[in-house]
């Protein structure tokens, strides 16, 4: 990984810069700003080392500058204007002992400096565009390299907000369900994910959408030694309410023979099945609709991590396009690429709601599960259904039909969903919100 000998001549006091753990992790945000920069360069991997530790310790604190060796005075200065910037307490406040984050913050930041010193012809740049081993010019004034540290600091706070949010989003709000090495493995994926525009529109309506709003009942079974639901009248001895055994006799009898006895309810839940999305894609939906319906998909996939589901997706218009599956131990990799998918793709063609349905129906039959599943259909179509055909497919598959319409209306779909949402457009800041029919 090219790690420099002189690498122990750090800046900040505390870290010992001669573990290997610190050698790996300044490599590492180096590696990363070469992947971003997009073509060859010497990045600094001590200068590497300092920006990683810069957002990663809870109080980072520069060495003397007496003790500072002349090579890496404009380093100093470097890290002294950034720990210092109008913007670091936001990015810390994400980076803070998250050495993914930090990686992150380290290598966008570093990134910038790089790009914003060679728009200005200050920084060494050598033959073939290599770069030499320190990023800046022994000459740069005070004010330049403070203005240059606040540019690149407001484009870390961006970068670092998105991918909290991503990490969050693929993790289900459920931390340590992806390792860390898997994390940092797809750390450049990240950082792309989180600049790209699409993306970044899906994660603000994300923070305000919640996908338990998409009441979905469990299905639960009656069972006398299950868990505690309610009570009810009825003659089974073994449920009774003990207090019932108090009455007298003649009146208890009678009870027992009219079933009128007070019982305890006692029920067990059914195990879920996979949560499979169908997103229409026609052309109608293109725009403020599918960006939303984009942000509730991912919702969803964040419910089925959280309820430790398999989550399958298809879009559709007048046929259905390629299934995506994420398992119930999701990797990085798998949801990460979902993501992008999702963001890539426009609305476009007509729709047929049947054959996507049904489509669904043999995925779910194929996986061969034995839980109930929920197909969540999220459109704005009028489309006929064919309604005998669809709910004998669901009979068939046992899963049950949540419809999600999106601005519309149509009563076919509402017949054989067991659930249907209206989406409703806010005058408000042209917002769409969910309403139950």
């Amino acid at each position: 990984m090219g790690l420099e000998k002189n690498i122990e001549e750090g800046l900040l006091r505390g870290v010992n810069y001669k573990d290997p753990v610190a050698q790996y992790r300044g490599a590492r945000v180096a590696r990363i700003s070469r992947i971003l920069f997009g073509k060859e360069v010497d990045v600094p991997v001590r200068l590497s080392t300092d920006l990683f530790y810069s957002f990663y310790l809870p109080m980072p604190i520069l060495k003397d500058a007496e003790k500072i060796p002349p090579s890496r005075i404009n380093d100093y200065k470097l890290i002294k204007n950034l720990l210092s910037s109008t913007r670091i307490h936001e990015i810390r406040s994400k980076t803070l002992v998250d050495p993914l984050l930090s990686s992150i913050a380290a290598s966008v930041f570093l990134v910038e400096m790089m790009k914003l010193a060679e728009k200005d012809n200050s920084g060494k740049i050598g033959k073939n565009g290599r770069r030499g081993s320190e990023l800046l010019p022994s000459g740069i004034r005070e004010d330049q390299l403070r203005s240059m540290v606040e540019k690149a600091a407001n484009v870390t706070a961006r970068d670092v907000d998105n991918a909290k949010k991503l990490k969050t989003l693929v993790e289900g709000q459920q931390p340590g369900t992806i390792s860390m090495i898997a994390y940092e493995e797809y750390g450049p994926e990240l950082i792309k994910l989180a600049r790209n525009l699409e993306v970044r529109r899906i994660l603000d309506l994300l923070t305000g959408i919640k996908p338990w709003k998409l009441r979905i009942p469990d299905r639960k079974l009656q069972f006398k030694h299950g868990e505690l639901e309610g009570y009810e009248f009825g003659k089974d001895i073994e449920r009774i309410v003990p207090s019932r055994l108090a009455l007298p006799d003649e009146l208890f009898y009678l009870r027992l023979l009219e079933g009128k006895l007070l019982l305890y309810r006692k029920v067990l839940t059914q195990g879920k099945g996979p949560i499979y999305v169908l997103l229409d894609k026609s052309g109608s939906m293109d725009g403020t609709k599918m960006i939303w319906a984009k942000a509730v998909t991912l919702s969803l996939y964040m419910r089925a991590v959280r309820e430790n589901r398999e989550f399958y997706f298809r879009f559709f218009d007048s046929i259905p396009y390629p299934l995506t599956m994420i398992g119930r131990r999701p990797k990085a990799k798998h949801v990460l690429k979902m993501i992008e998918y999702i963001a890539r793709i426009k609305g476009s063609g007509g729709t047929d709601i049947s054959k996507a349905i049904i489509t669904a129906c043999n995925d779910i039959r194929r996986a061969k599960s034995k839980d109930l599943s929920d197909i969540i259909l999220i459109t704005d179509g009028v489309d006929r259904i064919a309604e005998n055909i669809v709910r004998y497919n669901l009979k068939k598959t046992r899963a049950r039909l949540v419809t999600v319409m999106v601005m519309g209306d149509n009563r076919s779909l509402k017949r054989i969903s067991v659930k249907y949402f209206a989406v409703m457009r806010l005058s408000q800041k042209n917002l769409l919100q969910i309403v139950e029919v």
